[in-house]
């Protein structure tokens, strides 16, 4: 409690300095101030809160904003055209998700429903998050905008950004090179290689002494460090050669800038790259595929394992935490492929305030319905047709589709006046029908507690894989009748959020003004306090990578 009162104390303290420094200024025009005027002055107020490094540009904002405005228009808006808190984190998760893989702290459902996230939790633990609830606080009922939304997702990029830099500060001391120093491509490519160690292990004492060990640890223990190795010299190769003309690239004088940009570089393509495993992963459980249903049975899962698939060895519990295990037949229990493939199981490294995890490839489906759609709802025969047209990386198209997947749609249809909502679990439920090897079953919020294995371990003490013998006593049991092709289908709804009705005009322009000076001054708290866990050595990169056999 304590702790929660003193960080809202200088938040608020902050708050009160950044709107007193512009009321002179502004308390006479905030009124009559265009849409375009106030982002450019709430820009240049978090610009300066971030301080001469950030990288928030009008580009990069364009960029960001082309890319949220899609999910945007398709999301149901409050009374006043903007998103809700719940709909505003499910736009940045997707947003991240998609752009680099990463899936923000703080912004994920993590098996709760989206309106379950409490702003107790999100202060206690993410910062992030904290800063959107301070939108939302002071926003109140009025939501978030798309020009708020991008600032935000800019400023979520920044503080990656940030963490990157650090994080590398840490590597030259642990080499026992001073940032000022200069250093050779051979050295650089070291440097490199120390830091995708911390990143990917998530190594909380590191030093000049244990630099080496612990890269011939990962080397020996992750099974993928050889080829992310080759991509991490195939991005520094790209940038210094994008960098030709610029004295802190020159060849063998490499700056810390220059170390920076090429880590960022590595950041942003990283997720990406990546993703390349996942699908890797799914094709081999598609080997023991169930009849086209997107799932395995699990004693076929076990029996991979023990011959010699050893990265399919979860416990049955764990499974069900995961949300991967199917039990709608409870005499044979299956694995959904892609809630297997898409869970936190599968991540391999881990900040402060990301994970990097495979992409749902159900995302980029909804991403194109949204734009086809431009909506929060649309009818069962505007739905059915969009989707026979469109194809997945395992489904062809166009395509007939089953006369059962238009019943089930008109059945979502007629609990919500004759449309479907695009952002609810029914529909989440009917893509993984159409589309059951990419699009996850979505269960219903409360049923599953998804947790790293380090989260689990840690929570439950006990081992996130089964052993051999359980393995062996499952197979013993298990069933040799065929299981029921049918996918489950349950009735129950969940959604985001739910459209309003337009407000009245005169909306209070005045107010989102000093909502803004708040991110600002909540930012500007958050880099300080930031610099003050460094010095303090705090762990910057808890674990939360998969266990790999040896």
């Amino acid at each position: 409690m304590f702790k929660m009162a003193l960080r809202l104390l200088f938040v608020t303290a902050a708050f009160r300095c950044a709107e007193a420094s512009l009321r002179g200024n502004l308390h006479a025009s905030a009124g009559s101030m265009s849409t375009a005027q106030l982002r450019e002055t709430v820009l240049q107020e978090v610009m300066t809160a971030l301080g001469s490094g950030n990288r928030i540009t009008e580009k990069r904002l364009k960029a960001i904003e082309s890319l949220l405005q899609p999910t945007f228009q398709a999301m149901p808006k409050n009374a006043y055209g903007n998103l809700e808190d719940a709909a505003a984190r499910y736009v940045l998760h997707r947003l991240f998700v998609q752009r680099h893989a990463m899936y923000i702290k703080g912004l994920e459902a993590n098996g709760m429903n989206w309106k379950n996230m409490t702003t107790t939790e999100v202060l206690e633990e993410h910062v992030p998050s904290f800063v959107l609830s301070l939108f939302e606080d002071r926003l109140k009922d009025q939501g978030l905008g798309l020009h708020e939304l991008t600032v935000l997702a800019a400023t979520l990029e920044h503080l990656i950004h940030d963490e990157a830099v650090n994080r590398l500060s840490v590597v030259y001391e642990a080499h026992n090179i001073s940032m000022s120093d200069r250093v050779q491509e051979v050295t650089l490519q070291e440097l490199i290689d120390t830091y995708m160690t911390i990143f990917l292990v998530g190594t909380q004492n590191f030093t000049a002494n244990t630099v080496s060990s612990e890269r011939a640890l990962i080397a020996d223990s992750y099974p993928g460090w050889h080829e992310t190795r080759k991509f991490t010299v195939q991005v520094r190769s790209t940038v210094v050669a994008s960098k030709d003309l610029d004295v802190e690239f020159a060849p063998d004088n490499f700056s810390f800038r220059a170390a920076t940009e090429i880590v960022e570089e590595i950041g942003e393509r990283y997720g990406r790259w990546q993703d390349s495993e996942c699908r890797d992963l799914k094709s081999s459980l598609m080997k023991y595929e169930h009849t086209g249903s997107g799932r395995l049975l699990l004693k076929d899962f076990y029996s991979a394992a023990l011959g010699g698939q050893w990265q399919f060895s979860e416990s049955i519990d764990y499974l069900r935490e995961l949300g991967a295990l199917d039990e709608s037949d409870p005499s044979q229990l299956a694995v959904f492929i892609p809630n297997y493939v898409n869970s936190h199981s599968n991540c391999v490294a881990s900040s402060s305030i990301y994970s990097v995890c495979c992409i749902n490839e159900c995302e980029a489906l909804l991403g194109h319905l949204e734009a086809k759609v431009a909506a929060p709802e649309a009818t069962p025969e505007q739905l059915l047709q969009i989707v026979s047209t469109l194809p997945s990386a395992t489904v062809r198209a166009p395509r007939g589709l089953p006369s059962q997947l238009g019943l089930r749609l008109r059945e979502v249809a007629a609990q919500h006046g004759g449309v479907v909502p695009l952002h609810g679990r029914l529909f989440a439920q009917w893509l993984h029908h159409a589309y059951p090897r990419e699009c996850p079953y979505p269960h219903v919020a409360g049923k599953t507690n998804p947790m790293t294995a380090d989260e689990w371990m840690q929570a439950k003490g006990l081992s996130v894989s089964a052993t051999k013998e359980d393995m062996k006593r499952y197979l013993e049991a298990a069933p040799t009748a065929a299981p029921t092709a049918e996918l489950p289908w349950s009735s129950e709804e969940e959604l985001v959020a739910r459209q309003s009705k337009p407000a009245g005009p005169g909306r209070p322009v005045r107010k989102v003004f000093f909502v803004l000076f708040g991110l600002a001054a909540a930012f500007s708290l958050g880099n300080h306090a930031w610099q003050v866990a460094r010095q303090a050595r705090a762990p910057l990169l808890p674990c939360v990578h998969k266990q790999h056999a040896c």
